[in-house]
């Protein structure tokens, strides 16, 4: 269901952005479709020249991956990586050919979540250790701001020609710091032992460990390649 809720999402915004796109045309002007693959997972972009110089181009991508580990901090996770990236990018060709360079805003929905799992049957927080009774729920996120700039460079020009394309893109979003939080519900329990203010104590330090383990995570790399064709 997710998977198909995602492709739904990634159809739509490029089904948007090919609307858009061949608004923008005339008819010595052609409309390119691509698949693409890299960094930012599989997708598609829609591209359209306004000039022999100038061309615009929507873009859509996305995937996820499952990934465990401690993170910086004193809990086991189980992490899960959400890709999905969408937006319109300039292209500016200098030659008239096909290499290019672009900026554009992106829609960046990456996101990660975690689940926090306990460890011979007790969650660890700050070095302190609680029985896994006392803690109904450990989750945590991190995640970058909506609308980010995107800087890069490649070869390729959707709009250039009728005919097969190759493209390449290499760049970087400008994320910005991501913010993270920890959220760890203290169960019954764990109020009957009366540990709840210590849990939120250690709790609240897990945080500011894991801020500051990603808090240089400020741009998000691009590098992906596709085959399309011009209209």
């Amino acid at each position: 269901m997710k998977s198909e809720k995602f492709f739904a999402r990634l159809l739509a915004t490029v089904a948007f952005g090919a609307a858009s796109t061949i608004c923008l045309a005339d008819d010595s002007t052609h409309v390119g479709v691509a698949i693409t693959a890299g960094l930012s997972g599989i997708g598609a972009d829609v591209g359209v020249n306004i000039t022999d110089f100038v061309g615009v181009r929507a873009t859509a991508a996305g995937f996820s991956i499952s990934k465990n580990g401690n993170y910086g901090t004193d809990v086991t996770w189980n992490g899960d990586l959400k890709l999905f990236q969408a937006g319109a990018l300039l292209d500016v060709f200098p030659f008239a050919g096909a290499f290019h360079l672009t900026a554009g805003v992106v829609q960046d929905g990456n996101k990660f979540t975690l689940t926090g799992q306990p460890s011979s049957g007790n969650f660890t927080f700050n070095g302190n250790t609680y029985p896994s009774a006392d803690v109904s729920s450990a989750a945590a996120t991190v995640q970058w701001n909506k609308a980010v700039p995107y800087v890069g460079l490649g070869w390729g020009n959707l709009g250039g020609s009728r005919g097969l394309h190759l493209t390449s893109d290499i760049g970087a979003l400008i994320t910005g710091s991501p913010s993270a939080s920890v959220n760890v519900v203290c169960s019954p329990a764990g109020q009957a032992a009366g540990v709840c203010a210590a849990l939120a104590n250690d709790v609240a330090a897990e945080q500011t460990k894991l801020q500051n383990d990603v808090h240089k995570l400020t741009a998000w790399p691009v590098l992906r390649v596709g085959v399309g064709f011009s209209f």
